[in-house]
C-alpha cells in the first residue's frame, strides 16, 4: 500500500472512531469494498496531482517564450483603420448612396440654373477627392512593402522557435502568433482591395456627374436654339437715312 493510500486509510479509521455505535448497528463492514474506495480515492487524488505537475510545466513553457511580436502585429493591423479613419464618413455612413448622390450628383436637373463659379467649386472638390484616393491608396501600397521583409524574417523566427519548442504548449504559441501574422497580411490584402476599389469608384461617380452635367449644357443650348429669346430692346436703324 503507498504512503497516499494509508494516510487516506487512516483518516477515514480516525472519523470512524468519533462517530457512536449507534450509527453502526445496522451496517454491515465489507473491507473489500472499503479497500477498493480507497484506492479509487488514491487514484483520483495522483491524478489530480498530475494535472497540477502538467500546469506547471506548460506554464514554464510560455515563461521560456522569450519571442513574441503580437504587439507590433496588432500595431500593425490598427493602421488601416486609421488610413480610412482619414476618410471621414466614406467608409462609416450608412446611407453611401444618398451621400455618392450629394457628392456626385447625376441627374441633369441638379445643374439646371448652377452658375459657372459654383460647377467650379464642386470639380475643385471632386479633384481633391481623387487626389485623397491617391494618397490613401499610396499609403497602404507603401505600408504593405515596407512590412514584406519584417513579416518574412518574424515567419521564419517563429518557425525556427517552434522547432526548438520544449513542448508542446511552446509549439503551439508559436503557431498561434504564425496564425496571427497570416490574420495579419489577410487584411493588408483586404485594405489594398479596398482602396484600389474606392479609387475605381470615385473616378466612374466624377465620370457620371461630368456627363449630368454636360447632357444640362447640351438641353440649354438647343432649347435656346428651338426657342430663342426675343431681344429685351427695339432694334435701332443704323442707316436712317438710306430710304431718302
Amino acid at each position: 500500500m503507498t504512503r497516499t493510500k494509508k494516510r487516506i486509510l487512516v483518516a477515514v479509521a480516525s472519523v470512524g472512531l468519533f462517530l457512536p455505535a449507534a450509527a453502526f448497528a445496522d451496517i454491515v463492514f465489507d473491507p473489500t469494498n472499503f479497500v477498493e474506495a480507497v484506492e479509487q480515492v488514491a487514484q483520483e487524488v495522483q491524478l489530480v496531482e498530475q494535472f497540477k505537475q502538467q500546469i506547471q510545466n506548460q506554464l514554464a513553457m510560455l515563461q521560456s517564450w522569450d519571442y513574441s511580436q503580437l504587439t507590433g502585429i496588432l500595431q500593425n493591423m490598427n493602421v488601416w483603420q486609421q488610413v480610412f479613419g482619414q476618410a471621414g464618413t466614406t467608409y462609416s455612413s450608412t446611407d453611401p448612396g444618398t451621400t455618392l448622390d450629394q457628392q456626385y450628383p447625376s441627374d441633369p436637373g441638379n445643374y439646371a440654373g448652377m452658375s459657372d463659379g459654383t460647377i467650379q467649386t464642386m470639380r475643385d472638390g471632386w479633384n481633391q477627392e481623387a487626389r485623397n484616393v491617391l494618397i490613401e491608396n499610396r499609403t497602404v501600397q507603401n505600408d504593405t512593402y515596407l512590412n514584406l521583409a519584417p513579416t518574412a524574417q518574424r515567419i521564419g523566427q517563429y518557425v525556427e522557435k517552434s522547432n526548438a519548442a520544449p513542448g508542446a504548449t511552446a509549439a503551439m504559441q508559436a503557431g498561434n502568433e504564425e496564425l496571427a501574422t497570416v490574420v495579419a497580411q489577410l487584411q493588408t490584402l483586404q485594405a489594398q482591395e479596398i482602396t484600389d476599389a474606392r479609387g475605381d469608384a470615385e473616378r466612374d461617380a466624377q465620370d457620371q456627374a461630368e456627363d449630368a452635367y454636360g447632357q444640362q449644357q447640351r438641353q440649354a443650348v438647343r432649347g435656346e436654339w428651338d426657342n430663342p429669346a426675343p431681344p429685351t430692346t427695339s432694334l435701332v436703324n443704323a442707316f436712317p437715312l438710306a430710304g431718302q
